[in-house]
């Protein structure tokens, strides 16, 4: 599990060293740098030859993230000409100093740097372990039927990056008994598919589902509602709210993660009423208690208060959460990120360098008292 990361001259990264915890909440205004922090995991990641220091930064047949050539992710006033990355785990330190002369190679789409960590090494780290996650912003949709994949759902256990393929992983693992922490008290049974309905149904009341093996490449996914005149008949997605379609595989990909898993979510509060969000909230808070390392990347005050509440409730220790809140300075471009904490009462706070508290920054999620200020 990564506890800590470091960040140099990478887009608007100019220089960052952030403590890391199980559950990171990546906040602040658009274009201030929370998918840049994000992309350098997926581009460790998708890059084959990382262990020799090769970083791939254009990737057709494996994008994670498709990021350019070089004077696309080089920080356009940095002076040194190396993109530094730092992993450091419980167990090891994977640090690569990439060279990256932007004046005189602008355009390469591989960046160098003198390393070499063997495939175990690598693996000690859970960004380039088998248990890994990442969610774009773009999930899929509502489709009549959704693709399967022995390779990605069978052998990488994966839900796809889009989670085209959380139909087929249902199907497959259903009736897996989903960890204890991560129990909802409604849920008609511990099994994954039982436990899905019962979470989707903090956005839908009664909510159940169906899948169906069409052929080898395709699986059915149709919705049923619990009534009080009985169950209703079926309905396709493209029938019952995109909200439903988009949060299925952020709940999915939570029940079913194991210990120590490496989950990025990019706006998982996509198309949920507020409810809903607070509830996912605090499912976030249940997975990272139970080992699942987390980085969600979210414009949402409601999951911010989902997960206070489950801090204040001691469904997580106080210590394993954090948000990172990202702003732009205007005269270099650079990000400037401010770490938030939150305390056993649920209170938000952050720490000076001299490790005083002090009050959050001004920005943070406060849109909501300066409108009700002007209000009343």
């Amino acid at each position: 599990m990564i506890s800590q990361l470091y960040i140099k001259n990478f887009k608007s990264l100019k220089e960052i060293d952030l403590e890391i915890r199980h559950l990171n909440l990546l906040t602040g205004l658009n274009g201030s740098g929370k998918s840049s922090l994000i992309q350098t995991l997926l581009l460790l990641r998708q890059s084959p030859e990382i262990g020799k220091g090769e970083l791939k930064l254009d990737n057709p047949s494996n994008t994670l993230f498709d990021a350019g050539v070089a004077e696309d992710v080089y920080y356009q006033f940095g002076t040194d000409k190396e993109i530094v990355f730092r992993c450091v785990s419980e167990q090891h330190c994977l640090e690569w100093f990439f060279d990256c002369d932007v004046l005189s190679h602008p355009n390469r789409d591989v960046l160098r740097a003198s390393a070499d960590y063997s495939p175990e090494q690598l693996q000690q780290c859970n960004v380039f372990s088998s248990a890994f996650q990442y969610l774009s912003a773009e999930r899929a949709g509502a489709q009549n039927a959704y693709p399967a994949s022995v390779e990605v759902v069978k052998n990488q256990k994966s839900l796809g990056l889009s989670g085209e393929y959380t139909t087929h992983f249902l199907h497959v693992y259903g009736d897996y008994e989903v960890n204890e922490i991560l129990h909802h008290p409604h849920a008609r049974s511990n099994k994954l598919i039982h436990q899905t309905e019962a979470w989707l149904s903090e956005l839908a009341t009664g909510v159940r589902l169906k899948t169906e093996e069409i052929s080898n490449e395709e699986v059915r996914l149709d919705f049923q509602f619990d009534t009080d005149q009985g169950i209703t008949h079926k309905f396709k997605p493209k029938n019952v709210g995109l909200g439903l379609i988009y949060v299925l595989p952020v709940i999915v990909s939570l029940l079913s993660a194991e210990k120590d898993k490496l989950i990025l979510i990019e706006n998982p509060e996509s198309h949920i009423h507020p409810r809903g969000q607070v509830e996912l909230g605090k499912l976030f808070a249940a997975a990272a208690q139970s080992g699942v390392q987390l980085f969600i990347e979210t414009h949402s005050d409601h999951i911010l208060n989902g997960i206070r509440i489950a801090t204040r409730e001691k469904c997580i220790a106080s210590e394993n959460v954090i948000s990172f809140y990202f702003k732009r300075f205007e005269e270099d471009n650079r990000s400037d990120i401010t770490s938030i904490l939150i305390d056993d009462k649920g209170k938000l706070h952050r720490k000076t360098a001299e490790g005083t508290v002090a009050k959050i920054p001004k920005g943070f999620f406060d849109e909501w008292t300066k409108s009700m200020l002007k209000l009343f």
